[in-house]
Formats: structure tokens, sequence, C-alpha cells
């Protein structure tokens, strides 16, 4: 499920020489660059050797975004978003770290600038490291998940999504119609229009873009999201009846699990 090759060809190109003699000449072809695309999942430590678990989206143009659990307490997370630059199977990367809403890193920021540095294995490793414009730095390991490689599609977006809090009560409601298009409000008010689209329809990772309104994190966002599958104990209804969602702009990164 984890491992998928990238196949390499020579090209062999025959020279002939003059004089009754000949030569044959074999010729690599130039590099190929990995595709960065997929979903990860690993870990990523920190300068004081703690851990935490790792979650990676990636596009095959280079759009990252690395989703790090419980960096400010459980149940919380930090983004790291940003673009890759990829040259082989080494990639060069330059975003944004996002605290978790409500928090800040230790300098006190909300947003630091980050580099990062990685190796990757198409669709099947990548690893590296990070450093923060506040000094931090760290290395983050992620194995490949082939739930990329599922088509996507918007019907299967298609109906009423929710986001639940901890006693299972929905504190917002999006609608979504066939053409991705979609509408939501949440339980302080806050209202959002936007529009879900196809990046590439053999890989499951969606364009999400939204403007929200009338409320504390007003303005535009744009990001990702991803389709999954959670287990209700009832067959019929544990197929893509949940979705991932990350959005960010200049000052805030948002993450919405949605649920059927």
């Amino acid at each position: 499920m984890r491992t998928l090759l990238l196949s390499l060809f020579l090209l062999f190109v025959s020279a002939c020489g003059g004089g009754g003699g000949g030569s044959t000449t074999s010729v690599m072809p130039p590099p190929v660059d990995a595709d960065p695309g997929g979903l990860w999942f690993g870990t990523v430590t920190y300068d004081d050797q703690t851990f935490e678990e790792l979650v990676g989206i990636t596009t095959s143009d280079g759009r990252f975004t690395l989703i790090s659990l419980d960096t400010f307490g459980p149940d919380t997370f930090g983004q790291y978003i940003g673009m890759l630059t990829v040259n082989g199977t080494d990639a060069t990367g330059l975003g944004s770290a996002y605290a978790a809403p409500g928090t800040t890193w230790d300098n006190g920021s909300t947003v630091l600038e980050i580099s990062i540095t990685a190796v990757i294995n198409e669709q099947t490793t990548m690893s590296g490291s990070w450093t923060a414009s506040s000094g931090e730095t760290g290395s983050f390991e992620l194995d490949y998940d082939s739930d990329y490689e599922r088509d996507s599609s918007l019907v299967l977006l298609e109906g009423v999504w929710y986001v639940y809090d901890d006693i299972l009560n929905p504190v917002l409601t999006l609608t979504v119609d066939a053409g991705g298009a979609f509408t939501a409000q949440n339980n302080l008010g806050c209202q959002s229009l936007g529009q879900i689209s196809i990046i590439d329809a053999s890989f499951n990772v969606y364009g999400w873009d939204v403007a929200i309104s009338n409320c504390l994190i007003d303005g535009d966002y744009s990001g990702f999201a991803v389709l999954g599958n959670l287990d209700t104990g009832d067959p019929a209804n544990s197929q893509n009846n949940v979705v991932l969602v990350s959005m960010s702009n200049d000052l805030r990164a948002l993450l919405l699990p949605l649920e059927r």
C-alpha cells in the first residue's frame, strides 16, 4: 500500500565510426524529478527531541501542507504551508508556520517563516529538516499513503457536512452543490461562501477557496481538502463520509474536520 518505486530508463544511443571500426556509447538521460504529490503520515521532531504525529498533503506542482498534532497541547495543531521545488529526489521549500487559532509560537508570533530541505522517494517516503525564522529547527519523517491515488470527483462531495464538538453537537454546517460551490455557517454566526475544485482527477486532493464573513476570522482563504472513510459500523455509510480541510491566508490557518 505504501510502496511504489519510481522506474528510471536508460536511453542507449549507438554511434558508428569510420575506417571499418565502430563504437557504441551509452548516454544517460537527464535526471527525472520526483513527483512530490501525495498523502503522508509520520512524525516531526523538535529541538528538544520531543516529537508529534505529522500529516502531509502535497501536490505534483509542489504545494504542501504539513499538519502537526498536539503542538500546543491536546487536540491542538500547527500547520506548515508553502511551496516545494524538486531537483531529482532533492526538494527545497519556503513557507509559513501557523500557530493554532488562539495560540502563539514561543516568540509570541502567530506566523513564522520556514524553510525546508527534503529527500523524496516518489510515492514511498519523504524526509528532511526545517528551520523557522525564530531560529528553531527540527526534522520530519513521512511515509506515503496510497489513499492519494483515489480518483477525485465533485459528485463525491455533494451534500451536507458538519463539524462536531467534543460531545457531538454540530457547531458548523456546510452544504455543497453538484458543481462544488458551498455555503456554511457556524454557531457563532460566521458565514462562508466558497468553491471546491478538482486539481487532478486521478488523485484525492481537492482545491478549496472560501470567503469567510461576519466573524473574527473574516477573510479570503485557500487550501486543500482530502476525502476519506470513517468506519461507522454500517458499511453502507462508511465510505466518503469525512473531509479534512486545510486553508490559510497571510494571517492564519484553519483546519476543518467535516463529517456527513
